[in-house]
C-alpha cells in the first residue's frame, strides 16, 4: 500500500482548507473538513500536471483514504474570507539542502506552467463581470 499524503486542515468558523505537507500549493477549501479533504484529493491530478516532472514521487490519491491528517489549525479571517492564512508547524522546520533543492524544482515548475498559461492567454480580452446593457 502506498504511503499516505500527510495534510494539515487550517478549520476556520465557515471555510476549511487542506494542504499537503510535502507538497506545497496543493491545498483546497470547503465548507467543512470532509468537503476540504475531497477536493484536495480532486485536485491532485491537476496539481501533478501543474509541476511536472518536478513532482519526483508524487502521486495523486484515488480517494481519502489516502490521506492522513497530522494537524489541525485553529483559521483566522483570512481563513473564513476564502484564502489560507495560517501556515503548519512544518513550514517553520529547518531545511537541508535536498530537500531546499526539491522545493526550488517545483517552485520553478509551478512558475513555468503558470508563464505558458499567460502566454497562451495573451490577446484574449478578459471578462469584466456580468454584461450589462447601456440605456
Amino acid at each position: 500500500m502506498p504511503a499516505k499524503h500527510e495534510v494539515y486542515l487550517e478549520v476556520g468558523t465557515r471555510r476549511v482548507f487542506a494542504g499537503a505537507m510535502q507538497w506545497p500549493g496543493w491545498c483546497r477549501s470547503g465548507r467543512d473538513e470532509d468537503s476540504a479533504l475531497q477536493a484536495l484529493v480532486a485536485y491532485g491530478p491537476r496539481y501533478a500536471a501543474a509541476v511536472g516532472r518536478a513532482a519526483r514521487g508524487f502521486k495523486a490519491p484515488a480517494d481519502v483514504s489516502a490521506v492522513r491528517v497530522v494537524e489541525r489549525l485553529k483559521g483566522d479571517p483570512t481563513t473564513d474570507f476564502g484564502a489560507p492564512g495560517v501556515a503548519p508547524a512544518r513550514d517553520e522546520r529547518p531545511l537541508d539542502q535536498v530537500e531546499l533543492k526539491r522545493l526550488v524544482a517545483l517552485l520553478k515548475a509551478t512558475w513555468a506552467t503558470f508563464d505558458r498559461t499567460a502566454k497562451k492567454g495573451l490577446g484574449d480580452r478578459a471578462s469584466q463581470g456580468p454584461a450589462r446593457r447601456r440605456a
